[in-house]
């Protein structure tokens, strides 16, 4: 077995690798055939990986259908052991797909080798199991091997089915590659019925799908269709023109055996043309090759091209090939070859003086035409009366389909009457509801209205009330303190009292200021939370912490939202506080910025700040965050050898 010369510790890669690739090709459903000049890797290596992992399971039925598939032109004796491996497998295992590759492996080798009854036998159980799995690529596959095998057989009208039934699935897909196929068929098939005008319109459509299909066997392909063509028509030179572009496309993927028919017809054309010599040299090649490796059809062709060859100028040598044509072609049934070899015979006995065995060999010749003329007629007549059935057919199927499309269009037209009228009805029960509920609504708002103002009128009142009673006896209180405090000596033990009793009745005042200022169902704006803030800050700090505020020059006066707006006034006061109590500050600055979207305030000071980063469970600043995320904002602070800052953002 030969195997790559790489390092012992790569080698596990490279089966890792393979395996990738022939799952990549199964998933494919067995593109493109490989190059030659990577067959003998690929081959070696799946062999490989068959010799290395024995076991029977579904995994082997896929490497040894890749394996025949890879090795269906080159190595066609390998490629049928592979297949059958893998169908009695895939048989025991109950292993759907492979069994479905593996009976098509065997229809393609069956046919290539015009074993015709086993081709058939195979693809038709394909066929049937393709079209329950539902696999699209499959079947046209399927049903481009089983029209090519009715093709050769001559069976022209049974081969019309499947080739106009894969053509149609290759419509529906999106593969260049399958469609040209399929269309070439079609062509070879109008060709075989003499009908040249539909074969080039196949062709027309196929050529400019040759450079998108990235596929050099389907280049091969079209060109050999158009040497067909070519030859029909007798342009013998064009004809080898195109058989040799079809070679050198092959060439790349098939060995000796795979290009011996396409270089059979260049060497036909050949002689076509008058160069008997070159195409002596060229059929001399072929026959030994055939007999080797080719098939007796290829032996066949061979020697009776050298019979042609030789007839002008060796008629003895004509009748010794024209004689081995024959006998090559009448076992396997090869009446065409049979027929063309028995005129050579005839022809070359001719000249040679035998005029009986002339004359027998004509009859046979004659039989021969005959037969194949009436067939070829009962043929073609089956054909056009199997293409006016399937036509009659599509024509009564497209009408069935027509009138069912009718039947659903009445169908949906009522159904769209039926919905147009309880669409009426739901609409004028759509437009009451609306407008009751539009009522309704109008009512509750003018009640939610009236409670609005119900409680904007208590509040003003509470507002008043507090400001006015509780408001004056507080400062009445704070007053007759500072009087009584003068009325006292310094040092008397009072004194000290009643300062605390000014300054709690003080701040008292302050603390119900901003209460009933939040009472107040009042419009507040930027200008009017600095002044506050201001205000605030000349009351809490003592006269030696110095406070310098940084704010718009010209705030704008857009309304701001009040409970946003009481949340950052307590935590401006709460960040003034731990400034006084804990920073043993001298400085303090405070900005207020505000955009569309939120109002920053920042609170910096130039004292040592607390011991240490900040704590979450103290309670001046867990206070702090807990008020900006009422309100979804946030609030952090950062601690620095020049102070403490406290950055809160709120809302809009």
């Amino acid at each position: 077995m030969f195997c790559l010369p790489l390092p012992v510790f790569l080698r596990p890669l490279l089966w890792g690798c393979l395996l990738m690739l022939v799952s990549g090709w199964t998933a494919r459903a067995q593109g493109p055939p490989v190059p030659l000049a990577r067959l003998r890797a690929v081959r070696d290596s799946l062999g490989h990986l068959l010799d290395r992992d024995q076991r029977p399971d579904t995994l082997r039925v896929v490497r040894l259908n890749t394996l025949a598939f890879v090795l269906r032109t080159n190595e066609a004796a390998q490629s049928l052991a592979a297949a059958r491996q893998a169908l009695a497998l895939a048989r025991r295992l109950h292993f759907e797909r492979g069994l479905l590759e593996a009976q098509f492996n065997l229809g393609y080798y069956h046919r290539s080798h015009n074993n015709y009854d086993s081709a058939l036998r195979y693809t038709r159980q394909a066929l049937a199991l393709g079209t329950r799995l539902g696999n699209r690529f499959t079947l046209t596959r399927l049903h481009y091997n089983l029209a090519r095998i009715y093709l050769e057989q001559g069976d022209l009208a049974a081969a019309l089915g499947p080739s106009l039934d894969g053509l149609a699935l290759a419509r529906t897909m999106r593969s260049p590659r399958v469609l040209l196929f399929q269309l070439v068929l079609a062509a070879r098939i109008e060709l075989a019925l003499g009908e040249a005008a539909a074969a080039r319109a196949y062709v027309a459509e196929a050529r400019p799908l040759a450079t998108a299909a990235h596929d050099l066997i389907s280049v091969g392909y079209l060109y050999s269709v158009l040497a067909d063509l070519s030859r029909q028509q007798r342009h013998w030179r064009q004809a080898r023109r195109y058989y040799q572009q079809a070679e050198a496309s092959y060439a790349v993927v098939y060995n000796a055996e795979g290009l011996l028919p396409t270089q059979l017809s260049v060497a036909e054309m050949t002689e076509r043309l008058g160069d008997y010599p070159a195409a002596r040299t060229a059929a001399t090649k072929l026959l030994r090759r055939a007999q080797a490796t080719g098939t007796p059809e290829q032996v066949a062709q061979a020697a009776l091209l050298l019979a042609r060859a030789w007839l002008p100028t060796r008629p003895d040598s004509a009748h010794r090939y024209a004689a081995l044509s024959l006998a090559a072609a009448r076992p396997r049934h090869l009446r065409p070859l049979a027929r063309d070899a028995a005129q050579l015979l005839a022809q070359a006995s001719d000249q040679l003086g035998r005029s009986r065995a002339a004359y027998q060999y004509q009859v046979l010749a004659s039989v021969y035409a005959d037969s194949l003329g009436g067939e070829d007629t009962r043929r073609r007549l089956a054909a056009v009366q199997a293409r006016a059935t399937r036509s009659r057919t599509q024509v009564q199927l497209e009408l069935a389909q027509e009138q069912a499309r009718l039947a659903a269009q009445a169908e949906e037209l009522t159904r769209l009457r039926s919905r147009q009228q309880l669409a009426g009805a739901a609409g004028a029960a759509t437009l009451l509801l609306v407008l009751a509920g539009g009522s309704f609504w109008q009512y509750r708002r003018r009640q939610r209205a009236q409670q609005a103002q119900a409680a904007a009128t208590l509040r003003q009142r509470l507002a008043a009330d507090l400001h006015d009673d509780v408001g004056n006896l507080l400062t009445q209180v704070s007053l007759q303190s500072s009087v009584l405090r003068e009325l006292v000596p310094a040092a008397a033990p009072l004194h000290a009292r009643l300062d605390t009793l000014a300054s709690t009745a003080r701040h008292a005042v302050q603390q119900m200021s901003d209460v009933v200022l939040n009472l107040h169902d009042e419009v507040h704006t930027l200008p009017q939370l600095i002044t506050r803030l201001r205000d605030h800050a000349a009351q809490a700090l003592p006269a030696a912490l110095e406070i310098a505020f940084a704010v718009p020059t010209a705030p704008a006066a857009t309304p701001l939202p009040a409970e946003v707006l009481h949340h950052l006034y307590l935590i401006y006061k709460e960040a003034l506080h731990n400034a006084v109590k804990h920073a043993q500050a001298t400085h303090l600055t405070v900005t207020l910025a505000a955009t569309p979207a939120a109002l920053t305030l920042t609170v910096a000071d130039n004292g040592r700040g607390p011991d240490g980063p900040p704590r979450p469970g103290g309670h001046g600043l867990r206070n702090m965050q807990a008020r900006a995320q009422a309100v979804g904002g946030t609030v952090r602070y950062e601690t620095g050898p020049t102070g403490f800052v406290v950055v809160a953002v709120l809302p809009l």
